[in-house]
């Protein structure tokens, strides 16, 4: 899976690094008056996805069920609990603050629900509506990427499907969130891997259904 594999290349220059892209690997394109319209593959018409899931932190390990559900327009529930039913955590996720309606004694810890929901805060809520981008291209790959200083965002997309594959920011101003989006058929990801290096997270998710 590519976009799992350019993750794993990036959590190398990571570890010697705060910025979640390294500006001169990449070829700058300029002059570029075109920039793409994009938004969250979990807007729009999106009302609910459930998915497999895999976390790990700290070399600590859970798996189980995610729910995704649109609960209104400005905010989504993401739900992650066992096989046999066990909630880990419950979280109600708006673009500014999050709600923990629940979380598993041993992940009721600040600073990992600060930097979770700020990861799906990225993944929920960001679009080419945070502004004029400076355009970029990766010299190997030839994908497109732009990087969104309002948001402090870089997005990645495909250079011949034109889709979304990637988004890389920060989570806090020193630790890096990383996003990789794959598809397997249609327009919705049928894979979401959420790393972040400097804490030891990585979330896995493989679409179950809508």
């Amino acid at each position: 899976m590519r976009s799992l594999q350019s993750l794993s290349i990036l959590l190398v220059i990571l570890t010697v690094s705060c910025s979640p892209v390294k500006k001169s690997n990449l070829k700058e394109v300029k002059y570029d008056a075109r920039y793409p319209e994009w938004d969250s593959p979990f807007k729009n018409d999106f009302d609910k996805a459930m998915f497999k899931a895999a976390l790990e932190v700290k070399g600590k390990h859970l798996s189980g069920i995610v729910l995704i559900k649109k609960t209104s327009d400005t905010s989504f529930h993401f739900s992650f609990a066992n096989e046999i039913g066990i909630t880990y955590f419950d979280l109600e996720i708006w673009k500014n603050r999050y709600r923990g309606d629940y979380v598993f004694a041993p992940l009721n810890k600040k600073a990992f629900l600060k930097v979770i929901q700020h990861d799906l805060r990225i993944l929920f809520f960001t679009g080419s509506f945070c502004g004029i981008p400076s355009h970029y291209k990766d010299p190997v790959t030839l994908d497109d990427i732009y990087f969104y200083s309002g948001c402090k965002l870089f997005a990645y997309f495909e250079k011949d499907s034109r889709k979304l594959t990637r988004l890389a920011g920060w989570s806090n101003p020193i630790d890096a969130a990383l996003i990789g989006l794959e598809y397997s058929y249609g327009p919705f990801p049928s894979g979401i891997n959420i790393m972040n290096p400097r804490i030891g997270l990585l979330l896995n998710l493989d679409l179950l259904g809508r």
